[in-house]
């Protein structure tokens, strides 16, 4: 049976704009302090759409998208233009790891272990296996976590820019480990509140995380550096409702219905199936919602970014769209399964307890701080990023064998960074028609003012080019559109 409070609150939520929780008592048949009412409802206000606030007035909550203007954006770019962990983060991680292993973690036997297991674990991830030593959690947090907690902030910027960040989200973090990408989430968007608070402007949300996680030790780690943050950093105007994890395989998980955003972060690649099989496992997760937005990022080696291409691939014919980084410019959607396209922000700044454990033997091998990462973004309803249709006026890249040796107009997606040097600049491009690799070459010597906007063209953004020479690369099976003084570059972004 409903309890009474619950029966209340959701009848006030329904007729009111807001309330206030001592106004309850006029109508319950039992008196409640605030704060026990507050209490009682708490795991409720999520589905009641209500936001409840310091001075307990609960607040009718409405679902728009939050505001991206020009100047929220360009202050949020501004924070991200120079990467790192928050120092907060950054104290409770070595907290963390000083609880577990000993204050003096970073020298000695401890540290020779940790630092053994360091390699070990690379070695390992990069063969797509996922058995690690027992102190695999410290090895991760002082190797992995810095950069996969940077990165993630930069697809949130993205879907923030696309509209797709709403006042009213629910989140499923699958393979969570020990909270790298909810930790991630949250620092975000109190980066965010920030911003707002200083235009004040007055944004109040509603968030609900949920996770998968399989090994014991990651959840209680994931409990205390969640917990720990948000006593001290909770996002402002933010109710959280951060659910406890699922203790259970990402394969055999059940999950709750109705999820906004479901990440997948540096998990499938340690699932023992092959990628089209690992599909398989994301869409019955994905079942759980009526549309979830999908975000799956993987590492950026050859072999696991050509994984995930394939699992793209698979998750399309199931029905699924691709939302980003591919567009499909001509229509059709791209079926390539031997795509190597990776996002490439930049370095974080090296967190102190990671310079620790470097030491001064050899410190490169323990120093990870290099952003590159493949991702793809998947929804059911058949929106993208970007709407370009290309028209007759260009060329399919599926067509440049007939016309090599001769200038023409092309449009494409960027989907790389620099891939040469700054005597050279490559940069690889995608239209979705072709399986045969294609980039843009541009000598600095031919580099203008016509031309020059390609090194400004963001990772997945769409560039018309006109008056490109082609030139076929036999060597490594590609094309080569050579960037000339004729040539003009028009970013469509």
């Amino acid at each position: 049976m409903t309890p009474e409070p619950l029966s209340l609150a959701k009848y006030l939520a329904s007729s009111r704009a807001e309330f206030a929780l001592s106004e309850m008592n006029l109508y319950l048949s039992q008196k409640h302090e605030e704060k026990d009412l507050y209490t009682i409802l708490k795991p409720h206000f999520y589905d009641l759409s209500l936001f409840c606030d310091e001075k307990y007035i609960c607040h009718k909550l409405i679902n728009r998208p939050l505001p991206a203007d020009e100047s929220v954006i360009r202050e949020l770019e501004d924070i991200l233009r120079t990467p790192r962990l928050p120092l907060q983060i950054e104290k409770m991680v070595e907290s963390y790891i000083g609880n577990s292993c000993g204050k003096d973690w970073h020298t000695g036997e401890t540290a020779r272990v940790i630092r053994e297991n360091i390699v070990k674990q690379k070695e390992e991830y990069w063969k797509g296996k996922s058995q690690y030593p027992k102190v695999r959690m410290i090895s991760y947090l002082l190797y992995h976590f810095p950069v996969y907690f940077c990165q993630f902030q930069y697809l949130l910027l993205d879907l923030l820019r696309c509209g797709m960040l709403s006042t009213r989200m629910s989140f499923l973090d699958v393979g969570a480990g020990p909270g790298t990408i909810t930790l991630s989430m949250l620092d975000f968007l109190d980066k965010l509140h920030s911003i707002y608070s200083k235009k004040k402007m007055d944004v109040k949300m509603n968030i609900r995380i949920d996770s998968i996680e399989k090994e014991q030790e990651n959840i209680e780690c994931y409990r205390e550096l969640t917990s720990s943050f948000l006593s001290k950093s909770a996002p402002a105007n933010t109710n959280v409702f951060l659910n406890e994890p699922i203790h259970a395989p990402v394969e055999t998980a059940k999950t709750k219905k109705d999820t906004d955003f479901i990440i997948f972060s540096n998990i499938l690649a340690e699932l023992r199936f092959a990628p089209a099989a690992r599909a398989d496992v994301v869409e019955r997760i994905a079942s759980s919602g009526k549309n979830p937005a999908l975000i799956i990022i993987e590492p950026a080696d050859l072999v696991n970014s050509k994984a995930l291409r394939v699992t793209q691939n698979t998750l399309v014919r199931k029905g699924f769209n691709v939302f980003s980084p591919c567009t499909p410019i001509w229509g059709q959607g791209c079926s390539c399964s031997d795509c190597w396209s990776f996002y490439e922000p930049g370095d974080i700044q090296v967190p102190g307890f990671m310079r620790k454990i470097a030491g001064n033997r050899e410190p490169y091998r323990y120093i990870n701080t290099d952003m590159k990462f493949s991702f793809v973004i998947l929804k059911r309803d058949g929106k993208t990023k970007y709407s370009y249709k290309a028209k007759g006026k260009f060329l399919r890249l599926s067509n440049l064998e007939k016309h090599i040796g001769k200038r023409i107009n092309i449009v494409a997606s960027v989907m790389s960074g620099n891939l040469g040097d700054e005597k050279t600049f490559v940069f690889k491009l995608c239209d979705a028609t072709t399986s045969k690799p294609c980039y843009a070459v541009l000598p600095a010597f031919h580099m203008t003012e016509k031309n020059r906007l390609l090194l400004k063209a963001g990772y997945g953004s769409i560039v018309e080019i006109f008056n490109t020479l082609v030139r076929e690369n036999k060597e490594f099976s590609s094309y080569n559109l050579l960037i000339t003084r004729n040539t003009t570059v028009m970013p469509l972004q």
